[in-house]
Formats: C-alpha cells, structure tokens, sequence
C-alpha cells in the first residue's frame, strides 16, 4: 500500500476525513508488521520525496508529527473521529441503559405516559469531543451550529438540544452559531456562561492560563460572569478578557478575525510575554517547553507563523531575544510510542 504525498500533508495539518486517517493508520501498520521496516519505510518515504523534491522541506518532520499523532490517537481509544462516529458511540453506549430503563417503566407505570421519562433520559445524554495535544477538530452540533476545538481542548453538549442549547468547553473553541428564534445558545466555561443567538466568534479558556477571553467576529454576545459578578455585552470586533488571579475585567477594540486565525492554521503571538507565548507553543507543537531562567518570561514577542515547524520558531525567538534553547532527542518507549519532545530555554550568555 501506498501513500500520496498530498493526503499526508493534510493529514499532518489536521485536515483530514475518516477514510484518510484509516487509510493512513493501515499503511503505518502494514509498515510496523515487516521485518524490514526500515528498510521499506525509508524507500516508501525516499519515493515519495523524490516525486515531490522542492514541494516542501519538512517530509520528515511530517512523517515523525503523522507516526506521533497516530499512535496518541490509538493511545486515546480514537478520541479524535468524525461526528458521525461520536453518535454511533453514544447510541451503543445509551442502548443498554435504555432498554434496562424501558422494561423498569414499563413495569411500574401506565403505557400512556412512558415515552415522556424516555425523552428526559435521551436529553440528558452528553457527548463530548477532544482534540488531541498539537491538533485541531472540526465539529459540528445537533442544530448544525459548527467549529474548530483548538489543541488540549474538551467540549461537551447534549446528544439532542432542548429549549436552550448548552455547551461546555474548557479550552479554545471558535463557534458559528445557527440562529433559531426563541433558542438561546449558551457557552459555559468555568468563569463566565456566554449567551447568543446567532454569531461567531471564540472562546480561550484553558484552566492553565491565568486569562479567559472572547472575541466576537460577527453578530452580538451577552458574557456574564461566574465568579466574578459582571455583565458585558459584546459588538463585531470586541473583546472582553478576565484576569483570573485578580478578578478583574478590561474591554478593548481588536480585529476579531486573529483571535480565530489558529483554525486556518496560522500561530499568531501579539505582543505576548514568553511565559504566555511557551504554554500556547507547548499545545500547539504537543512538546513540553522548560523556562530555566525567570528574566526570560518578561520578554514580549510579536509574531505570525503559518505551518512552521517548531525548529523555525525557536530560532527567530532566539534571533529576536537573548535566549538559547537545546531539543532532548525523543526516544520511545517499551510500547513503541515517542515520548514527548522536551525544550529547554535559557539565557544566552
């Protein structure tokens, strides 16, 4: 079996369909079942590279993402799967609850009114979509609202949407909401429930960040606060954004569209310290980044990369500011499965 380059590419980028990831898999296991694996992988991997000489630099770099990012998908049960899979799986797993609850109603209740308790336990049914470390997912809802999961990021939503749809993230999340009358759509996050009714816009929510903020692209918010007693309500091309530590708000004007450009692939640091700016390279490269010297984590950067890989990005940081960096070399452990790449930054002498 053989692999196009093409596929590959996309495959790396997060763009991909369920047949393209199967496909993929079943070539790395077809490789992994040979003796010769080396031998075979590196002349696939030599052909396709000569058919393609000047496309792009990084083939090998890709092919070690592809390899990572397939075995942390098996690691993970396949957490990372098409829409339609995550409603196959909620029905095998709601299948034998129901029928145990049906033929207990059924025992104790009038036929007449059997099938509303039903629905209440359909309802209350929860789904929930992750994207991977150094991945993003394309999602879409029961009432076709849709977006992108960032990297590290959970959302959770009913498997069918009552009066109001509800959804839990805890991360980032850019959404475009379907408008339906006298539907409200609420984001809940741990600081704030975010209330629409037809609009873009996204959501950074990381519990390891010290901030929470949203921005909106299109249409109009209502944000009010958990923790904090407040209440904003957000116009194109607003953000509102939450100090965790000190419990306070800030509203500013902004160009909403870089807030989401991480769904199009584009990494944008604006004017961020290192100490932000290695939390969100340590999810967006799935690598584990260790600042040794505190000084560094003042240093502001302003940047935007598109499909960079990683050892680019440290090098135009290392160009910019006074800090040196080294990259362990990634082994493998008794399973077969790369451990994750470790970065350590320094000052520079």
């Amino acid at each position: 079996m053989k692999i196009d380059i093409d596929t590959l590419l996309n495959f790396s980028r997060g763009k991909y369909s369920y047949n393209d990831y199967k496909k993929i898999r079943e070539w790395f296991e077809d490789i992994r079942l040979r003796e010769d694996m080396a031998v075979h992988l590196s002349a696939q991997w030599d052909e396709i590279t000569d058919q393609h000489k000047g496309a792009d630099d990084s083939l090998n770099h890709i092919f070690e993402k592809i390899q990572y990012n397939i075995l942390l998908e098996e690691k993970k049960q396949k957490k990372k799967i098409s829409l339609w899979h995550f409603y196959r799986q909620v029905a095998a797993i709601l299948l034998i609850p129901l029928l145990a609850f049906s033929a207990w109603y059924y025992s104790v209740n009038s036929r007449d009114r059997a099938t509303e308790p039903l629905t209440e336990a359909v309802a209350q049914a929860w789904v929930s979509i992750n994207a991977p470390e150094g991945a993003r997912v394309e999602f879409m809802l029961p009432d076709s609202s849709k977006g992108w999961l960032n990297s590290g990021s959970k959302l959770r939503y009913p498997s069918k949407f009552g009066g109001q749809r509800k959804v839990e993230l805890t991360g980032e999340a850019w959404f475009d909401v379907k408008h339906q009358n006298n539907s409200e759509f609420v984001v809940s996050v741990p600081d704030m429930d975010i209330k629409v009714l037809g609009t873009q816009f996204n959501v950074s929510a990381y519990t390891n960040d010290v901030f929470t903020d949203v921005s909106l692209e299109e249409g109009k918010i209502e944000i009010n606060g958990k923790g904090a007693v407040f209440n904003q309500v957000l116009a194109p091309n607003e953000k509102i954004l939450f100090n965790r530590n000190s419990r306070t708000v800030s509203l500013s004007e902004v160009d909403a569209s870089r807030y989401s450009a991480w769904k199009d692939g584009y990494l944008v640091i604006d004017n961020e310290p290192l100490g932000q700016v290695v939390s969100r390279l340590e999810r967006w490269y799935n690598v584990d980044i260790e600042i040794q010297d505190e000084v560094l984590k003042s240093y502001r950067f302003k940047a935007t990369f598109k499909d960079e890989l990683l050892e680019e990005v440290l090098k135009l940081m290392a160009k910019t500011t006074p800090i040196r960096y080294t990259i362990e070399q990634r082994t493998a452990d008794a399973g077969g499965v790369f451990k994750q790449k470790k970065v350590t930054m320094r000052l520079k002498n």
